[in-house]
């Protein structure tokens, strides 16, 4: 003799198999077959339209194109650099110099690359000096000295120097000359020119 599944109601069905939900409505369905019962549910968010995977397909393709096209311009806008006018930029890239200097203006480098701006302005360094005379005596001068880089040296001034040359070269060098000078002149003749 075959056996025919009795009928059984939604609640008994749903205490002895829980249905959980993820916050989305699970809706049970009871098939009945020639010799089982099967419990089947459709869980759909009740906003959101049914997609087929065709359009779940076009979707993601478009939601990368997206993002591609959002990570390019990041990439675009950060390799934007400007040198401010009455400047030259040396460019680096992972700790290796570029040929040529970049003249003021809007200029595309690599998105890694920094650029270092040294001014072609002409400018004044002043020094009070202690210095001696022929006759050994020490006298104070006020010295000042006016001095601009030439743009297409500036590769060499960053790659030998670095920012401060200033500090490591003019000013030294300016107190050097000074004391050359004034050793060979008396301290009337510094006082009276």
């Amino acid at each position: 003799t075959k056996k025919h599944p009795r009928n059984v109601s939604q609640t008994q069905i749903n205490s002895h198999f829980p249905i959980h939900s993820f916050n989305t409505p699970t809706l049970p369905l009871l098939k009945q077959t020639s010799s089982h019962i099967t419990l089947t549910t459709q869980t759909q968010h009740p906003n959101l339209p049914k997609m087929s995977f065709s359009d779940m397909a076009r979707s993601n393709v478009w939601r990368a194109a997206f993002a591609a096209l959002f990570i390019l311009t990041i990439l675009l806008l950060s390799s934007l650099r400007t040198v401010p006018a009455a400047h030259v930029g040396v460019v680096t890239t992972a700790g290796r110099v570029s040929g040529t200097p970049l003249q003021p203006g809007v200029h595309f480098t690599s998105p890694i690359s920094g650029i270092h701006s040294f001014s072609t302005k002409t400018i004044l360094i002043d020094q009070e000096n202690e210095v001696p005379t022929k006759e050994g005596l020490t006298v104070k001068l006020d010295v000042g000295i006016l001095f601009h880089i030439e743009p297409a040296r500036a590769k060499d001034i960053y790659v030998n120097l670095g920012k401060n040359y200033d500090e490591l070269v003019v000013e030294p060098e300016l107190a050097s000359a000074v004391r050359g000078l004034t050793s060979e002149v008396q301290a009337k003749a510094l006082y009276s020119s």
